[in-house]
């Protein structure tokens, strides 16, 4: 089986944009998982929970859909 090759190689400032973009995503799901993880600290809550884990972690990983969903359940 042969392995394809990218057709279009990306230039050493584009791979960086995409790396500094890459690393920018991952602190702000850290920054969201934290802020559940604190939230139900707040409210009472075990945050070691598995439920709570599973949580945070999936809106720390679609952290601008929750950001959305946040917004529009406030109102």
């Amino acid at each position: 089986m042969a392995v394809q090759e990218h057709p279009r190689r990306l230039s050493p400032t584009a791979r960086r944009l995409w790396r500094a973009a890459l690393v920018l995503y991952g602190a702000a799901a850290l920054a969201d998982i934290a802020w559940h993880l604190a939230e139900d600290t707040r409210a009472g809550q075990d945050w070691r929970a598995p439920a709570n884990l599973v949580v945070a972690f999936s809106a720390g990983l679609f952290w601008p859909v929750d950001l959305i969903a946040e917004y529009l359940l406030s109102g």
